[in-house]
This record gives C-alpha cells, structure tokens and sequence, in this order.
C-alpha cells in the first residue's frame, strides 16, 4: 500500500499527495494547507496552477491524456459512498483522476461499494519520479490565460460553449447570466428515466483547452454559484459533488456534474451516474469509439 498521505508538492495553498487509498495509479489529490483560508483570487489561482503542473508532468512521464476531477463541498461520503471516493479529511480537497494509454480509469473501483475497494499497487516509482519532475518544473506558463482576453475573443466567434440554440427561451435565466463564466443548466435524464431534480451540467462559456487555463475569477464565479445550489432550502440539501472530466485531446468543452447530496435521499444521482457510464472514457488510442460495453481500462 502507498505510504500515508505520501507527499509529492506543496505549494503556497496547496499541496499535492498520494491519497491514503490510491484507486487508481493515476489517482492524486490537492489539499488546501490551511483549512482556515478563504478561497479567493489567490488560492483559485493557486489550485489552477498545482492542476497544471501535475497535468504537465504526468503528460510528460505517462503520456496522460485526461483527468477526471472529484470536489465535495459541504460534503462528507457516507456508507458504501459508491461514486465518489472517501473522503481523506475535513480539509477541502480535490481527488485527480488521471489517464493514460494502459491505465486504470476510476469507474471500475468506485462502482464498488468503500469496503471492497482496493489499493492500486506499485504506486511508489511514480511517485518518486512524478516528485522530482514536479520540482523541476517552472510555476510560470500554467496560469489561466487572462478571462478579459478570453472573453474578448470568444465573443467574437460566434456562439459560445453551453450557449442555448438561438431563439431559445431564456427568460427563465436571471439578469446577467448569459455572461456567466459558466452555463449552468439542470441535467437531462438518461433516456427511458424520469427527470429527477438535483443534478446540474456546467460547461465553461470560453474556450479553454484544459481546465486549468480557466480564469481564477471564473473558477470564484462557479464555487459562489455551488454554494448557492447547495444551500437552497426547497428541497433541503447538505452539500454537493462535482465530477468533471478534462480531456485536453478533445476538442469539446470540459462538462461538469453537479450533485446535490442528502443524508439518507432516496435518490442516489451520484451512483445512478457512475454507475450508467458517467466516468467512461471513450477514447481508446486508435481514436476509434467502441460499440461494446465501456471497460474501465484504457486500451493500448
């Protein structure tokens, strides 16, 4: 098994690790330094740029060609917590799923209920050559690129990502939210199943190739969004969880999941979704898209 909590980088907010139950070889997580601070301008900026790092050296050491992202926010995993991972500590953190030609996907494990997960083995050499490539690389030129200039260029291009069809009826939307940094829709159901509220879909109005080339003020927007979501009292929520897949290959935007949790609901959105193929990737190395049943290996 991995060393507790096996370090890796730290940086002014945050810091890097192995968690104490890796699912997967490519599975890190970010932990605010501090629990005490705000997340602001700064500590978003920071979270952007150790993401980026990591995405870099793991590209680099793997060839990685994707990360799926795990954030509860008010939120703790209960129970058989099928998935989500369990939670590593009170402190805010951020679970990084990454992928590679060959690797594990965390759809396999976190269809599996917390007690019959297992420790991906062999995560040490990684570990100790992913340490000395993050040290090794410059802070500088993984920051998001400037959201005036982002939005200056996307608003000359014609329809943005997550923008409705034009003529669609919008007057449901509230004063200023068609210059949202994010379009923040409820998720439609899976075909042949009722639509059941509580779960939301995000896509970044502007391009950004990976998500750690968002603007931190985009990234403040959609956490003041999230606690607004989570803190609605019609019907009563405890927190969320977010999964979001970034694919920098592909050229579609990043989609986030957004789940409202409750202790004790009838309604387990977050497992129906992982469960239904949430969290497949269907992008085997030949580019081709498979017909059969997704497999939680990426194939060589």
């Amino acid at each position: 098994m991995a060393p507790h909590r096996t370090q890796l980088h730290s940086s002014r907010f945050w810091s890097a690790r192995r968690p104490k139950l890796p699912l997967t070889e490519g599975h890190l997580v970010l932990r605010l330094n501090d629990p005490a601070l705000a997340f602001g301008t700064a500590s978003a900026a920071d979270l952007l740029n150790c993401y980026g790092r990591l995405r870099r050296a793991l590209a680099a050491l793997k060839g990685a060609t994707a990360a799926q992202l795990y954030l509860a926010l008010d939120w703790q995993p209960v129970g058989d917590a099928v998935g989500e991972p369990l939670a590593e500590t009170s402190t805010p953190t951020l679970h990084l799923f990454f992928h590679w030609p060959g690797g594990t996907a965390p759809a396999g494990p976190l269809r599996l209920p917390a007690h019959r997960r297992m420790a991906a083995p062999g995560t040490g050499e990684l570990d100790a050559e992913l340490r000395g490539r993050l040290a090794g690389l410059p802070s500088s030129g993984t920051g998001a690129t400037p959201e005036s200039a982002v939005s200056r260029r996307a608003l000359g291009e014609g329809p943005r990502p997550g923008d409705p069809p034009p003529g669609a009826d919008r007057s449901w939307e509230p004063p200023g939210w068609a210059d949202r940094p994010f379009h923040i829709e409820p998720a439609p159901p899976r075909p042949g199943e009722p639509f059941r509220g509580g779960h939301w879909t995000a896509i970044p109005r502007f391009p950004a190739p990976t998500l750690d080339r968002l603007a931190p003020a985009a990234l403040l927007t959609l956490a003041e969004t999230m606690q607004r979501l989570a803190s609605h009292p019609h019907p009563g929520r405890q927190g969320l969880a977010v999964w979001a897949t970034d694919d920098w290959g592909s050229p579609a935007p990043a989609t986030l999941h957004i789940f409202a949790r409750r202790h004790g609901g009838s309604s387990p959105l977050l497992a129906g979704f992982v469960a239904g193929g949430g969290l497949d990737l269907p992008v085997p190395a030949d580019g081709q898209a498979k017909n059969d049943a997704p497999s939680p290996t990426l194939e060589k």
